[in-house]
């Protein structure tokens, strides 16, 4: 052996290509040994700190200046010929750009660690195509922290056959909403394109934090830029601030009277005739407790230098953030170069800038969960071959977790049976399998004796034995899943539920354990959620419904031995609390139970 320590493998003709590269490359994998290596079918890496560029990419010729910013991805052309490029040309220079390409050799858990640990990057842009990488990123973000901001700009999103057995989860689970939601809750900001990865981690690295995105407070000379900037935060989850009236009040001594006291701020012409106006007017906002963000917006000058000058003296000044909307641009060369020297991150459209600001809102830690801490572990009574609807409802219901009143019965016995659960009911097929309704199955809303006499004709095409009836709780519907992810571990989902399940998929999904906290964050985020905490015609029950999500949460991990997976759809919320009115419940193939 040479005794080499590392390397990197530009060779392509591996896993990439066929079975017979997958082969390759576990026997270079195993040919390796101790040496690290990036690669196989990758370009290398630029270490601008230490200066050795190591990659055939010709990229950083134009501008090999050191930075504060890591580039990680698994592609080299999104890495060398697209994010080194567009970052140059917004100022932002790097400190290392490595490309792994199969990622066969070193992780992206390495390589986060390593990063984490470097004095010189302040901000990681992670670029993941495999699920796997992507799982890596978020195992080493788990067990050292948010040790610095991480982007990650996950590539490949369509369905990777993840399924579970007689569920709705599987066709909602595909590759990146878990990703997704899973690295948000780790503070991971998930962009979805380039520039909103790139101006994510522009913001980032100059202490931008995710909570500053809620509360902005904008200003501008034009009507027209601030109105569209307006009508992109009202389609968002962003919101202005409620300025306080003590802040209208400081605003109206320093504007004009013919100008509306509103956020946005509209300050009118007198802008361009007056530069300082927008310093007085961005320091009377940065003054109120409600404003996180300063957003003042440019449009277009022969010179910008002497308001550029100013905006820059309110950003150091200011503990709040100020980040500028240039939507036109500047005939001089200095305006640029000002905003960059003083830390002022640049978007060029209000749609950016939007687009920005929501994939960080999302970001927040979601912190961590007493709830792993001294378990107890629930033993699942239930038969291997096959768990029936009265079975999981009896295991539910043994939990903790809130069920409707049932019986199991005969045909014969449907009316004593309905009569001892109480009007209204629901009679159906006490099955192992879902979409019983789909074949008949299920009888919805029996609200009387003469109402079940009513519909004998399809109570005859049930089956003499083997039937639930169950106590007809309507209210909003909720579906909720937990479930073991083959690279990201034990999930929840959550989201709207009922007979559309999978054509609305207005799901959230968070790792476990979870917090009650992030729970509700994420129900919030669903249709379902926000019709509940808005109380949305009459809709009721927003904490039982976070409630019982929690308390699933903790079911599963504390049955985790036994049971694959849990799904409720739907949960009936509203004025009896919330509760699972359908249940399916899968076994491990070799739960010893």
């Amino acid at each position: 052996m040479l005794g080499i320590p590392g390397g990197s493998i530009y060779s392509s003709g591996y896993a990439e290509v066929d079975e017979a590269g997958h082969q390759a490359q576990e026997d270079l994998r195993r040919a390796a040994k101790d040496m690290v290596f990036l690669g196989p079918n990758c370009m290398g890496f630029a270490n601008l700190v230490h200066r050795v560029f190591a990659t055939t990419a010709p990229a950083l010729d134009h501008n090999s200046a050191l930075g504060d910013v890591a580039i990680v991805s698994q592609s080299g052309g999104l890495a060398f010929a697209t994010l080194a490029y567009y970052a140059s040309q917004m100022g932002i220079n790097l400190t290392y750009l490595v490309n792994t390409g199969n990622t066969a050799g070193i992780s992206y858990r390495d390589l986060t660690g390593y990063l984490f640990e470097d004095d010189a990057t302040k901000a990681v842009l992670a670029v993941a195509e495999s699920e796997v990488v992507a799982a890596e990123l978020m195992s080493a973000v788990r067990d050292f922290g948010l040790v610095k901001p991480v982007v990650l700009l996950k590539l490949g999103r369509g369905d990777t056959g993840v399924r579970m057995a007689q569920s709705h989860t599987g066709a909602l689970a595909g590759d990146y909403a878990p990703i997704r939601d899973c690295a948000e809750q780790l503070g991971i900001v998930c962009a979805d394109d380039v520039d909103e990865a790139l101006h994510a981690v522009d913001l980032l690295r100059h202490g931008f934090r995710p909570e500053d995105s809620d509360g902005l407070a904008a200003i501008c000379i034009s009507g027209g830029n601030v109105t569209l900037l307006a009508d992109l935060v009202d389609a968002s989850d962003l919101q202005f601030a409620q300025l306080a009236e003590s802040t209208r009040t400081q605003l109206r001594a320093v504007l004009p009277d013919f100008v509306s006291i509103n956020n946005p701020v509209d300050i009118t012409a007198l802008g361009y005739e007056q530069p300082e106006l927008h310093r007085e007017v961005l320091q009377v906002l940065a003054g109120d407790a409600a404003v996180r963000c300063l957003v003042p917006i440019l449009t277009t000058m022969e010179d910008y230098s002497l308001l550029c000058s100013l905006l820059a003296e309110v950003s150091t000044a200011q503990s709040c953030p100020l980040i500028v909307l240039w939507t036109g641009g500047s005939y001089d060369e200095k305006s640029l170069p000002i905003l960059r020297a003083a830390g002022v991150p640049v978007f060029k459209t209000a749609n950016a800038l939007v687009r920005t600001l929501a994939c960080m809102q999302r970001a927040v830690v979601a912190g961590t969960s007493a709830d792993e801490i001294g378990l107890t572990p629930i033993v699942a009574h239930l038969a291997k071959s096959r768990v029936t609807e009265s079975a999981a409802y009896q295991f539910l219901a043994d939990a903790g977790l809130a069920v409707p009143r049932w019986e199991a019965c005969v045909r014969s016995e449907l009316v004593a049976a309905a009569e001892r659960v109480g009007y209204p009911v629901v009679i159906k097929i006490d099955s192992a399998t879902t979409h019983i309704s789909d074949s008949g199955g299920v009888i919805v809303g029996v609200r009387s004796p003469e109402d079940l006499n009513a519909r004998s004709d399809a109570i005859a095409r049930l089956p003499e034995s083997g039937l639930l009836v169950a106590k007809f709780l309507p209210g909003a519907e909720l579906i909720a899943s937990t479930f073991m992810h083959p690279h990201l571990g034990p999930l929840l989902m959550l989201g709207s539920g009922g007979v559309l399940v999978e054509l609305l998929a207005d799901v959230r999904f968070a790792r476990l354990p979870v917090t009650r906290a992030h729970i509700e964050r994420l129900l919030r985020r669903t249709a379902i959620g926000g019709m509940l905490a808005t109380g949305h015609r009459g809709a009721e029950g927003f904490d039982a419904a976070a409630d019982f999500l929690h308390r699933l949460s903790v079911v599963a991990l504390s049955s985790a031995s036994s049971i694959s997976q849990i799904e409720l759809n739907p949960i009936t919320v509203g004025s009896h609390g919330a509760a699972a009115v359908d249940a399916a419940i899968t076994l491990h193939a070799s739960a010893d139970i």
